[in-house]
């Protein structure tokens, strides 16, 4: 998800790193296995994992945070749209197409939920859409694939984000909510605008602190069934993550799966750990800071005027963005699950010794 670390609900979501941290350990200490539940020095063992937090790729993640706490926060305030800006544009231009309206002196409460269930999933289509088009316009992506390319997942990744995706979703975000809001200010007043509004961004901020940040991690907990068409757990962003051409343009969403549910891009998780691999190809110039902000100008240029009719010529020699076709999807999963049955077989015996040894380091502590 996209942050400013200049906003409240990002400070919040800051805040709520320790609990995922909780979470998490949680999660590794209790998850049932076949010997037992996991030691205490295990569980830290692998929450402190020197592989995943010294990788070069969550070092990367971590100047993305400092960086982004100033320069990008001066950047953004110039660049962006403000949702109060749109819904008071909203509501003036009903008042001057349907007259003045009365707001009600009492809302019921269920009304009142209903609204701001309302204005929640507008918050989350307009996170569905960003997602969408920036996976789908080609000069879009060069700048999304900066945070696709990180190679390991910790919650960090959340901040690996160029300041052109970032600016792009937030002025989506202020349009979609920002109506949404304005026709709520006009129907329902002022003061309920106002109230719903900062309700819904709570919610956003206590999703992100209690649940968001385990998205970008390596533990596969898994929403599956009816659960897994209504929520998005760690291991559906997973899947978005991955490089396995079968999961590609999949798990758009932020909290929720419904729109992903309605408009075909959701892709449930097995309840087991299916091993992913993370990153994109051809991202070498996306390994340290300063070029993964500056490249993707040029890479976005060159797509833009590939776009263009006399870019036709530049357009075939341009690196095209991943292309699922259905049919071949269908295909590729027959095969990849060939593979992986021919696999399961051959390395059945190797992952009963890891398991062996790790139960047993396990047992020794």
């Amino acid at each position: 998800m996209a942050v400013d670390l200049s906003s409240t609900g990002s400070a919040l979501s800051v805040a709520g790193l320790p609990i995922a941290f909780v979470t998490a350990f949680a999660h590794v200490l209790l998850k049932p296995r076949r010997r037992g539940r996991t030691r205490w020095r295990t569980a830290w063992r692998v929450m402190l994992s020197r592989h995943i937090w010294l990788h070069p790729s969550t070092l990367l993640d971590v100047q993305y945070v400092m960086v982004g706490a100033f320069a990008f926060s001066a950047l953004f305030g110039y660049t962006l749209l403000t949702g109060y800006g749109v819904s008071n544009g909203v509501c003036d231009g009903l008042t001057r197409l349907l007259g003045a309206h009365a707001a009600p002196t009492q809302l019921p409460f269920y009304a009142k939920g209903l609204i701001i269930f309302g204005l929640y999933m507008v918050i989350e289509l307009a996170y569905w859409l960003d997602h969408f088009l920036s996976h789908k316009i080609a000069f879009l992506w060069e700048f999304h694939k900066v945070h696709h390319s990180a190679t390991v997942l910790t919650p960090f990744a959340n901040w690996r984000v160029h300041p052109v995706d970032t600016i792009v979703y937030m002025n989506i975000l202020s349009i979609l909510a920002g109506s949404a809001s304005g026709l709520i200010q006009y129907f329902a007043g002022d003061a309920f605008s106002l109230t719903s509004t900062a309700i819904s961004g709570v919610l956003c901020a206590l999703y992100m602190a209690l649940w968001g940040h385990l998205q970008h991690s390596q533990f596969w907990i898994s929403c599956t069934g009816l659960a897994g068409r209504i929520f998005l757990s760690p291991a559906h962003h997973q899947i978005h993550h991955s490089r396995n051409p079968i999961h590609f343009d999949k798990n758009f969403g932020a909290s929720l799966a419904l729109w992903d549910w309605l408009f075909c891009t959701l892709h449930i998780p097995q309840r087991h750990n299916e091993h992913i691999r993370f990153g994109t190809e051809g991202d070498a110039h996306l390994k340290r800071l300063i070029p993964s902000v500056l490249y993707p100008f040029h890479f976005a240029a060159k797509r833009l005027f590939a776009m263009l009719p006399l870019g036709n010529a530049a357009s075939k020699a341009a690196d095209p963005m991943p292309v699922v076709n259905p049919a071949a999807c269908t295909l590729a999963t027959a095969a990849t699950d060939k593979r992986g049955r021919e696999s399961e077989r051959a390395g059945k015996g190797s992952r009963r010794a890891e398991r062996a040894s790790v139960t047993a380091t396990g047992v020794s502590d």
